[in-house]
């Protein structure tokens, strides 16, 4: 006998100015619901988070998919949304009979059977499950940017149209998550974060961008160059599944490769972050922590700039 398995579908992220578009695919075993799934929208910040960890502890299987603000003013917002959720059933990691999305649209250019139930997102378990993965995941990503643009507000409005967005945009400008095809950003300049020929620049924009890439990576960022007085200041800190990490950001242009860069981590500067990197725990009473120290180079020698990650690039001397 077979049994219907059903993915419920929602994303996150079609209306704001800034961030990416979030869509989710969730399979729930029916055996084991989580109590109070429902519009993620109708629930409390700390509602939703206690959900999201329930969800990921008792779901058969969870996808999420992401398009960024570039490919989102590349396609259009709608085509992005429809891509993100292409990409969130790409990977629940298991096969489902019947995909269920919310609103009016089924997703195209999927080979499997769908429905699309209008206010899902409060009628369908899995859709209720899809939509408050998709908003907190989303969520967790503007908080985090909110460290690298601290002057927009994101972590209040998370990219929306609020007051305080519209009035950073016109004090601003644009940053680069914003959606430059959206008519409030594309009337909005590039004030602050230009770097072409700009090598003075490199060093402050090149912390933004590996920040930015860390956090597309599935980070999320603790810090922006955090200071510890005379000590000096480690340039990125972020975390991921409990491994706190300390990141020295080195841009360069004009090199033809990453060897000079990663040199100038001398062994003086890694005993210098394994200092700055105590003095962070224990101002944040953080007991036996999983840590880790890596490199990101940003080479700005290129149109667009190249970023690589060298994780455990050094150990604590």
């Amino acid at each position: 006998m077979n049994t219907k398995v059903i993915a419920g579908v929602d994303e996150a992220g079609r209306g704001p100015l800034a961030g990416p578009v979030v869509a989710s695919a969730v399979i729930l075993n029916p055996n084991d619901l989580p109590v109070g799934l429902r519009d993620s929208k109708k629930l409390s910040a700390k509602k939703r988070t206690a959900l999201a960890i329930e969800i990921r502890q008792k779901a058969l299987g969870i996808g999420i998919g992401i398009v960024h603000e570039q490919d989102i003013d590349r396609w259009n917002i709608l085509q992005a949304t429809f891509e993100a959720m292409r990409l969130a059933v790409a990977d629940l990691g298991m096969e489902a009979t019947e995909i269920q999305v919310d609103g009016n649209f089924i997703i195209p250019n999927l080979k499997l059977t769908q429905k699309a139930i209008i206010g899902g997102d409060d009628l369908v378990p899995e859709i209720s499950a899809a939509s408050i993965i998709a908003k907190t995941t989303r969520d967790a990503m503007m908080i985090s940017y909110d460290k690298l643009f601290p002057e927009y507000g994101f972590k209040s409005h998370k990219g929306y149209g609020a007051k305080l967005h519209m009035e950073a945009l016109h004090s601003h400008g644009r940053a680069p998550v914003h959606r430059r095809s959206f008519r409030p950003v594309a009337l909005s300049p590039n004030s602050n974060y230009r770097y072409f020929n700009l090598e003075s620049s490199y060093g402050r924009i090149g912390e933004i961008f590996a920040g930015m890439y860390l956090i597309r990576n599935g980070y999320h960022l603790l810090a922006h160059s955090y200071h510890a007085g005379r000590d000096g200041e480690i340039d990125l800190i972020v975390t991921q599944q409990d491994e706190i990490v300390f990141v020295e950001v080195k841009s360069f242009g004009g090199e033809t490769d990453d060897v000079l860069a990663l040199e100038r981590v001398t062994e003086k500067k890694q005993k210098q972050i394994a200092r700055i990197a105590e003095i962070y725990l224990e101002n944040h009473e953080v007991e036996q922590p999983e840590c880790r120290f890596d490199i990101v180079t940003v080479n700005f020698s290129t149109p667009k700039p190249d970023i690589r990650h060298y994780p455990e690039a050094f150990l604590p001397l």
